[in-house]
């Protein structure tokens, strides 16, 4: 049998967002074929994730907000130039939404299946698995879509202030870099307080369950 390096990763194209979780795609059938532990607890989530994760998008705004006017403090210009602002809405919505979920689906352990979307009429990406994970891949896994804002942001910080095509390309995908990964944001601190360190995180059709 051949070996697998890293996880499968498979594209699932554009679905409409309420598509995605009607409980009837290839990852749903998967759970449901898992042998889930009797002992499984359920992990408490808020019902809507996105509304709920909107007060972690605050500290990664700020900061992001702190960077331009470090950077304006350096000059009585404007600072962008604005012929590039089409190209920075491009980077910072339809390449970093794809790529938001791909860094999702590498931290998956070898053998895992991992289907990856696009919700372009709501602007949406997704990533889904039947995978279980433990608590720190899990938390890895999370945090991972962080790594491409980090880059823009430091990369729009170290920029000279008469490259502004260069810090104009960098300021959208620096602000959604940063925000969208709010609900991982939470997810992680739900993790870190109602998981205990050695237990395994399995997504299952009533939501995110751990077991030891």
């Amino acid at each position: 049998m051949e070996d697998i390096k890293m996880a499968r990763i498979i594209w699932d194209g554009n679905k409409n967002w309420e598509n995605v979780w009607d409980g009837k795609q290839p990852w749903d059938r998967e759970c449901e074929e898992k042998s889930i532990p009797e002992n499984a607890v359920l992990i408490d989530r808020p019902d809507d994730i996105i509304k709920a994760s909107i007060p972690y998008m605050i500290i990664p705004c700020i900061v992001c907000f702190v960077a331009i006017f470090a950077k304006k403090a350096q000059s009585d210009e404007f600072i962008f130039n604005l012929w590039f602002m089409p190209l920075s809405f491009i980077i910072g919505f339809f390449v970093a939404m794809p790529l938001h979920e791909f860094l999702h689906a590498i931290s998956y352990p070898k053998g895992a299946k991992v289907y990856i979307g696009v919700s372009l009429k709501q602007l949406r990406a997704y990533a889904a698995s039947s995978a279980a994970l433990s608590r720190g891949r899990y938390i890895m896994m999370s945090l991972a879509p962080l790594i491409p804002g980090i880059i823009f942001l430091a990369v729009f910080v170290v920029c000279p202030i008469s490259m502004k095509w260069l810090m104009t390309i960098c300021v959208v995908p620096s602000f959604m870099g940063l925000i969208s990964p709010a609900p991982d944001y939470m997810d992680v601190l739900i993790i870190l307080r109602k998981v205990p360190k050695g237990a395994m995180i399995q997504a299952t059709e009533n939501g995110l369950v751990w077991y030891l």
